[in-house]
């Protein structure tokens, strides 16, 4: 029995052996691609060459170099990753039209930063069947200082004409809502109030959530006596349908806020509308210019009624610092 059991180390000793011998080293992914290199060039006072802390609008050259030892390069990819939303990689593919450029390709990217957060671009190389051959292990990293402010899931209540205690004004600048028994003390700081217009359709009450200016004339919701109150005189867009996408992934800067709010009217001192859809309805965005001068604007995230049963709008907005 001993002797079988000696015989059995021996033969795995000697597989050991064999495996072990047989090993080979194989590259890993931090040093299969070692051919090809990236060099982010410093020769202009905006060039990027590591990491760069910005503010919105600026411009940044993102200035490269890149080089294969080996292998011809027919496409030059550039990765931009990031941002304050966090999306997803956007690719451009450069071709490599030129034969003398195929070892040693450079170019200048000059961007004019207009999204808050932290943006990185990576440089990389496909060969001449589009496999990627390399990208020198470099990005650099353009940082936006934050440009503007996001308040997200504030309530506004429909005004309730007995008790009058719902908050149904609003301050776009503390993003907090007051009621018309608390809102003459802060009248200074309400951008606008909202009520609700009924109709029918087929014998069902129809609700359509309208806005107004504390400026507006005549008051549109005469149960509220503001008139002695101090006027805020915000001005308004009318209504945008279907702005969900545009206000999560567009409207990411002061400046780009301040494009999209200038390319709408902002002369609206109230709405009157019938149709839910036209009003403050869920995914509606309202653009806005305080008195103050900062652009902002507001997404109607869910019109609903809170445990209750007391209606509200849930809303989001961002607004220039």
């Amino acid at each position: 029995m001993k002797t079988k059991n000696r015989q059995r180390l021996l033969w795995l000793f000697l597989a050991v052996g064999i495996v072990s011998a047989c090993k080979k080293e194989t590259d890993n992914i931090f040093t299969m691609f070692r051919d090809v290199h990236v060099t982010f060039n410093g020769n202009h006072p905006l060039s990027v060459t590591d990491y760069k802390l910005v503010n919105d609008g600026d411009s940044v050259y993102v200035d490269y170099t890149i080089m294969s030892d080996n292998k011809d390069m027919y496409t030059v990819v550039v990765e931009k990753v990031g941002g304050a939303q966090g999306n997803g990689p956007e690719r451009t593919n450069n071709v490599v039209s030129e034969e003398s450029e195929r070892r040693s390709y450079s170019r200048v990217i000059k961007l004019k930063m207009q999204r808050d957060g932290k943006t990185s671009y990576r440089i990389y190389a496909l060969d001449r069947f589009g496999t990627y051959i390399g990208d020198g292990y470099k990005k650099v990293t353009i940082e936006v200082n934050p440009s503007y402010m996001v308040y997200a899931d504030r309530r506004i209540y429909s005004p309730d004409s007995v008790e009058k205690v719902l908050p149904s004004f609003f301050s776009l600048r503390r993003a907090e809502a007051f009621s018309y028994q608390n809102g003459q003390a802060n009248a200074a700081d309400i951008d606008f109030g909202i009520w609700r217009k009924v109709t029918t359709v087929n014998g069902n009450p129809v609700y359509t959530y309208n806005y107004y200016s504390l400026t507006a004339s005549p008051n549109p919701f005469p149960i509220y006596d503001i008139s002695s109150w101090q006027k805020r005189d915000t001005k308004f867009s009318a209504p945008v349908k279907g702005g969900t996408n545009t206000f999560l992934y567009n409207l990411v800067s002061a400046s780009t806020i301040e494009a999209q709010a200038k390319t709408r009217s902002l002369n609206v001192k109230s709405t009157d509308y019938s149709t839910p859809a036209d009003g403050l309805a869920a995914g509606n965005l309202v653009y806005f210019l305080t008195p103050e001068g900062k652009y902002g604007v507001l997404h109607v995230n869910q019109v609903t009624d809170d445990l209750q049963k007391r209606p509200y709008l849930n809303v989001s907005i961002k607004i220039q610092n």
